[in-house]
C-alpha cells in the first residue's frame, strides 16, 4: 500500500510539474522558449530567452521586440523583411541571430550594436558584398553566408580571431578567401558549389581545422604536402575534376581521415 501511494504521489508530481511547464499564464518563467508573437503576447516577456518569429505573417514593430532583457537567441528567417528592424539592435544580449531567406542586399553599421553575437545566420539572402561593419562582431564563432552573390570576403574579417565555422556555399567566389588566414581557431571551412579551381598552399597551416567541404568546386588537385591535414575528421571534394591518380594520392597522404569523393 505504502508503494502503491508513493507512485500515485509521484505521478501527480510530475503530471503538476509538466502542466505547469506548459501554462504560458501562471508559469511564464518556465517558458523561456516563445514561437510567434500570438505566443509572446500571452507570457512573460522579461522571462523569454529565445523567440522564434521565423515565417510570421504579422508585421514586426518596435513594440514587438520591446522588453525582451534575457533574450539570447532571435529567429526573424523569412519574414520578408528587406531591411533588418532598427529595434533589434537594442537587444544587446542576443548571441544567435537568424536572418535566413528575406531578401536582404545589405547590412547597416547599427549591427555592431550586437556585440554579443555569437552565431550568425545570413543563408539564402541578396547580399553581393560583406560589409566591413561584420568585423566589428568580434565575439563571432560561427559566421553563415550561403546562398548570396558573394564574389569576395573583403580582409576587414580577420578581426574575427574567434571564429570556428564559416559557411559559404553557394556563392561566386573564385578563390579560397585569403583572410581565413587569420582565423586561427577556424575549425570548419565549407565552400561548395563556388567556382574555386586552386586550393593554397597556407590553408594547410590553419592549426584548427577538422572539417573542409569544397564539393562542386573547380579543384583539380590538392597541395603538394598535406602532412598537415593528418588531424582533419573530413574532406569533402564529391563533385570535383579530381583525377583518379590524385585521388589515391590524397587517400594515401591522409588515411584516418574521411574523404568523399
Amino acid at each position: 500500500m505504502i508503494m502503491k501511494n508513493s507512485v500515485v504521489l509521484l505521478l501527480a508530481a510530475s503530471l503538476a510539474f509538466v502542466t505547469g511547464c506548459f501554462d504560458n499564464h501562471s508559469r511564464p518563467s518556465d517558458v523561456p522558449t516563445v514561437a510567434g508573437l500570438d505566443a509572446l503576447s500571452k507570457t512573460n516577456r522579461a522571462e523569454v530567452v529565445r523567440l522564434f518569429l521565423r515565417g510570421e505573417k504579422q508585421p514586426i514593430s518596435a513594440e514587438s521586440l520591446s522588453n525582451l532583457p534575457k533574450l539570447e537567441v532571435l529567429d526573424l528567417s523569412e519574414i520578408g523583411i528587406k531591411e533588418i528592424p532598427s529595434t533589434v539592435f537594442a537587444l544587446s544580449t542576443v548571441k544567435d541571430l537568424y536572418l535566413v531567406r528575406n531578401g536582404l542586399t545589405n547590412l547597416p553599421a547599427d549591427l555592431a550594436k550586437l556585440n554579443a553575437l555569437r552565431y550568425l545566420n545570413l543563408d539564402g539572402n541578396q547580399l553581393t558584398n560583406v560589409p566591413d561593419v561584420i568585423s566589428l562582431l568580434t565575439a563571432l564563432k560561427w559566421l553563415r553566408l550561403n546562398e548570396n552573390q558573394l564574389k569576395e570576403i573583403p580582409a576587414s574579417l580577420a578581426a574575427l580571431k574567434n571564429l570556428r565555422r564559416f559557411y559559404a556555399r553557394r556563392n561566386h567566389l573564385t578563390s579560397i578567401p585569403e583572410v581565413a588566414k587569420n582565423w586561427t581557431a577556424l575549425e570548419d571551412l565549407l565552400l561548395d558549389n563556388n567556382p574555386i579551381a586552386e586550393v593554397p598552399d597556407w590553408l594547410t597551416s590553419l592549426p584548427a581545422l577538422k572539417s573542409i567541404s569544397l564539393a562542386g568546386t573547380r579543384v583539380s588537385k590538392l597541395p603538394a604536402d598535406l602532412s598537415a591535414w593528418k588531424k582533419l575528421n573530413s574532406l569533402v571534394l564529391s563533385g570535383c575534376p579530381i583525377s583518379e591518380e590524385e585521388s589515391k594520392r590524397i587517400r594515401t597522404a591522409l588515411p584516418d581521415v574521411a574523404i568523399l569523393f
